[in-house]
């Protein structure tokens, strides 16, 4: 049974959560934590698909409990939604995104708003889940082709120090003269019904080539030799043979073509071997082609559902709120008392910053800035936020540019450029923050340079529980439109991305 805890040091609380989750999720387990140390246990011990967490908690504070468990191999993919009354502070939400949440949730709230992140939270996680999975798989896979390529090279080495050969000899008009006894090992056929009897033609079964003449046929021509030439001969009381024939021209004293002598070598495992790997490296590369795309459609389907969430908070949650705004200021007049007017006054504060929050979060799941007026001016709104909110100077060269790529490709894009520019603020320690776009013959070229620490590149960097995965995001993201990534840092001299994208035709 699938299972949500709930970490929080107060049973009131609690009791509410698990009577929302009662109503709301009854297929799912409430499981609770009056304490961060409790919470961390029960979060190993049962895997929950989704943690909702208190700040404010007695020896152990949430941000602490998330970061832990961020950093936890066996639970840092379950998605973590933070639930407290610091939430109307943008420096504790910051902070909370910092160290891994996945959303933040401000008390008093809404059941709806609750249920809202819970559902998009468990969505995402579905998704990541399948996507993981199917990771895994193909791993396995690839595993145990290359496990079974690795058994047929040894057994073609085995092979190969015994392998057997037979030698031949043609006359000056392509008939066989002598062929050693080994050819009846190979090919199961007796030497005197070859010798005087076949013509090498025949025998290689060239005869078949209607569109062009074999390297055998044209270095007999020629005179010339030839070397490890293969030919797939099909017997009819062995099947199909690969053999690899070499062969050079025999002159006589006087200089006199005499024929050809030469010798095949049995390579039939040998090129079993390489058609199957052949068709193992298809396979395998269409499953990659096949997970790229699935990657490309769960990230498109994943914006989607940011955009409605987003829309139905802005036009249903946000008019709401400002209509409510709107009435209660009509009613303050000069007959109402100073008490209800302060109430009235403070209310409507309240609600004019609750709006700002909702228009916060909506720009958050998907700016509509990207959709309206395009890419430029979302890198722009996005660079002012980063200003106002972190107190980083930033700057925009080349805001008149014009990115023509599909529409579709544009949040990825989008969410490449803010996944860099959140590296900065997380990392880099900048003061300044440019965003260059640029158009070249093939590509554009968008730039984000910072004036941090910097650091030193790995050549071998990887992935892992500590970092990587954003940089791999983003390479994943532009494989899928066949854009390219470049990044140069030195310490002390901070860093500078570019991300490629081809023009489009």
């Amino acid at each position: 049974m699938k299972k949500i805890l709930a970490i929080d040091d107060s049973e009131i609380n609690l009791e509410l959560l698990f009577r929302i989750f009662k109503l709301h999720y009854p297929e799912y387990q409430f499981l609770k934590a009056l304490s961060g140390k409790q919470g961390i246990d029960l979060a190993i011990k049962e895997r929950p698909e989704i943690i909702l967490l208190d700040i404010i908690m007695p020896e152990m504070n949430g941000y602490e409990v998330c970061k832990f468990l961020k950093k936890e191999a066996t639970t840092q993919d379950i998605p973590i939604i933070m639930i407290s009354a610091l939430g109307q502070n943008s420096e504790e939400r910051t902070k909370g995104l910092n160290v891994g949440a996945d959303a933040f949730i401000s008390k008093p709230f809404s059941q709806s708003e609750l249920r809202a992140q819970i559902n998009v939270a468990l969505r995402i996680k579905k998704v990541e889940d399948l996507l993981r999975k199917r990771n895994e798989s193909l791993e396995l896979f690839i595993k145990d082709q290359t496990n079974k390529y690795l058994q047929n090279e040894e057994r073609f080495l085995q092979i190969s120090a015994h392998a057997l050969e037979f030698y031949w000899e043609v006359d000056s008009k392509g008939v066989f003269t002598y062929v050693s006894p080994a050819i009846e090992k190979i090919l199961f056929i007796e030497p005197q019904k070859i010798i005087g009897e076949m013509h090498y033609l025949d025998f290689f079964q060239v005869k078949d080539w209607k569109t062009k003449k074999s390297k055998i046929e044209l270095s007999f021509m020629e005179r010339s030799s030839f070397n490890d030439f293969e030919l797939e001969l099909k017997l009819s009381n062995k099947g199909k043979i690969w053999l690899a024939v070499s062969g050079f021209a025999v002159f006589d004293k006087k200089n006199n073509f005499y024929g050809f002598r030469g010798v095949c070598y049995d390579i039939t495992t040998r090129k079993n071997a390489e058609i199957a790997l052949n068709k193992n490296v298809r396979q395998i590369k269409n499953y990659q082609k096949k997970l790229k795309k699935l990657n490309t459609e769960i990230t498109l389907v994943e914006e989607r559902e940011r955009r409605r969430i987003a829309e139905n908070l802005h036009d249903s949650l946000g008019q709401t709120l400002s209509l409510a705004f709107i009435k209660l200021s009509s009613i303050v007049d000069e007959n109402t008392s100073p008490h209800v007017s302060k109430v009235i006054v403070e209310t409507s504060d309240l609600l004019d910053k609750a709006i700002s929050e909702s228009r916060t979060l909506t720009y958050d799941l998907s700016p509509p800035i990207l959709y309206e007026l395009g890419l430029i001016a979302a890198f722009k709104w996005k660079l002012e936020q980063i200003s106002k909110n972190n107190g980083i100077q930033t700057a925009l060269l080349g805001e008149n540019q014009n990115i023509n790529i599909k529409k579709e490709f544009n949040i990825f894009l989008y969410r490449i450029v803010s996944e860099l520019l959140t590296n900065i603020i997380k990392h880099a320690s900048a003061n300044l923050i440019t965003l260059n776009i640029h158009k070249g013959k093939k590509y554009y070229y968008i730039s984000v340079e910072d004036d941090g620490i910097g650091f030193k590149k790995s050549r071998n960097q990887k992935a892992s529980k500590e970092g990587g995965f954003g940089l791999l995001s983003i390479i994943e993201r532009l494989d899928s439109i066949k854009g390219q990534f470049n990044i140069e840092s030195e310490p002390g001299k901070g860093t500078r991305a570019t991300v490629l994208i081809p023009l489009e035709e």
